[in-house]
Parts: C-alpha cells; structure tokens; sequence
C-alpha cells in the first residue's frame, strides 16, 4: 500500500516494507521509519521540520 501526499511543498511517499511503514521525501532525500504509518510520517514531519529550519534565510545572506 501507497500512500501520496504533500507537505510544505515537498511530495512524499509511505509504503510498507519488511514489517515497517517508510516515509520517503525524494524531493529533499528524506527517509523516516515507524511501526505505524502515522509514526513514520510523524519522523518525516519532524525531519521535514529541521531541514527547513536549518535552510539560510534571507537575512542570513
């Protein structure tokens, strides 16, 4: 099972795979695990979260 979804303008994907939910972010190269579907996009959304944040502003030059 597949699901397609989109968060802060990046496209993700969950799949199963050997026993556990993937959360995979092609766009940034983001991949997060969890034992629920709802689990590994919760780590995807912290990931996603943290890479934006440590993205330069505009005031930081």
């Amino acid at each position: 099972m597949k699901t397609r979804k989109r968060k802060k303008n990046s496209n993700y994907v969950v799949a199963r795979e050997n026993g556990v939910f993937v959360a995979r972010c092609d766009d940034l190269g983001l991949v997060c695990r969890g034992a629920t579907e709802q689990e590994a996009i919760a780590n995807l959304e912290e990931a996603l979260a943290l890479y934006f944040e440590n993205l330069p502003g505009p005031a930081d030059g």
